[in-house]
């Protein structure tokens, strides 16, 4: 919902950013400082900070530093995709425009929300988009230098599917170039570290699948979004510090988390026919078994172990697989015959 303006201007743009932490006290000072500060003369933003049952303080940091700032308290940590969903729920309650999702280890140029917001009034064909990420800088500055490892990868995989890397003949889920905005990058997906998004696709297409916990969500949603009508890209000329790894970097929760995750995406994704999909499958349960498999290298007794927490999961939530799959059918068509958002260009 748009603001009035009493000037008789252009109504004001309204966006809310979400950032989910837990046990993250060392990077929100900069996150919040650098988010606040931002020059957004037409736009009424919001900042609210979700935190997942943090025990360093975060949440009395917050509150003290930045009383501006929205708080919500977790008692559990119900993982990323739950926490932002809180998050996101309580912004679109307020008919806010935009989400804008931002994690803590983030520093955000002046003009990011800006560019962002500008770009999305401006092409209202695009659902998602994400600035391009640059390496964090300890001292403070917001200054964009070199890229970071994820926008490397991303540019690096260009504008194939999300497993390019295990089966490149799948076709790219990137909207055709004719109507695309310029500077732009239809990559697989944008990643949930910073991730703006319509308000009005969210009321239509829904919030992140909780059922992935953390772990391939944002993926989902952009996947689910592209179904639906609408371009989800990178933004080439804009750009945020991200220093990313997170905490759970080759963690035992971490590579149980990825592999389920991954299965689970890919038993859900209607654009893969069944032959591929099982092919692609036994690939992924290969390396898993040996430990080589996706979120780390561990021993191939552990792998083993890991993969048969995650194979057990799986097989409970088969009903729950096949529901999903209807649902995603009744998105639209799969790549090629994408339907037409009825939200598309609503504001």
């Amino acid at each position: 919902m748009t603001v009035p303006d009493p000037t008789g201007e252009s109504p004001r743009v309204r966006v809310a950013t979400i950032t989910v932490g837990t046990n993250e006290s060392r990077w929100l000072e900069p996150c919040f400082a650098t988010l606040l500060d931002s020059d957004v003369p037409r736009i009424d933003l919001t900042v609210w900070y979700v935190d997942n049952d943090s025990h360093d303080g975060s949440t009395a940091f917050v509150k003290d530093r930045f009383p501006e700032v929205r708080v919500i308290q977790n008692e559990s940590n119900v993982g990323f995709a739950r926490a932002n969903n809180i998050g996101m729920r309580a912004a679109l309650a307020e008919g806010v425009d935009y989400v804008f999702l931002v994690n803590p280890d983030t520093q955000t140029p002046k003009s990011l929300v800006r560019d962002l917001a500008e770009f999305m009034e401006t092409w209202t064909d695009y659902g998602v988009v994400g600035p391009m990420q640059y390496e964090y800088e300890e001292s403070g500055s917001t200054a964009l230098g070199a890229y970071n490892d994820w926008s490397k990868s991303a540019l690096r995989w260009g504008e194939q599917h999300a497993f390019a890397g295990d089966w490149p003949n799948h076709p790219s889920p990137a909207s055709p170039p004719e109507g695309r905005a310029p500077n732009t990058l239809e990559h697989a997906y944008v990643q949930g570290s910073a991730f703006f998004v319509r308000a009005a696709l969210l009321r239509t297409v829904g919030l992140l699948d909780e059922v992935f916990h953390t772990y391939y969500e944002e993926t989902d949603l952009c996947r689910r979004v592209r179904w639906a009508g609408w371009r989800v890209a990178l933004l080439l000329d804009i750009g945020i510090q991200h220093f990313g790894g997170g905490g759970t970097a080759g963690s035992s929760y971490r590579r149980v988390q990825m592999r389920r995750n991954r299965y689970y995406y890919l038993l859900t994704d209607i654009d893969w026919r069944p032959q591929p999909m099982l092919r692609l499958a036994s690939r992924w349960l290969r390396d898993d078994l040996r430990g080589r498999g996706v979120g780390g290298v561990t021993t191939w007794w552990r792998g083993t172990w890991e993969t048969a927490k995650a194979v057990c999961w799986l097989v409970r939530r088969a009903p729950l697989i096949r529901a999903r799959r209807r649902a995603h059918r009744r998105l639209g068509s799969p790549t090629g015959s994408p339907a037409q958002p009825q939200a598309r260009g609503a504001r």
